[in-house]
């Protein structure tokens, strides 16, 4: 039998103190987006459809 760990998403919706972000796990950190600004900052639905955008890039 050929056991395989379960693929992890690389972008995740991630509660900060006061607000949602966009976190990445290949960068260890929030996303970058085209502009180069980061997602960070964000409310659940802008973070959600971020992350959305970027699965689907």
């Amino acid at each position: 039998m050929n056991y395989m760990a379960p693929i992890q998403a690389r972008f995740l919706v991630r509660r900060g103190s006061v607000d949602w972000m966009v976190y990445d796990r290949d960068r260890k950190g929030a996303a970058q987006l085209k502009d180069y600004s980061l997602a960070e900052k964000l409310t659940k639905e802008q973070a959600e459809q971020i992350k959305q955008r970027l699965e689907t890039a």
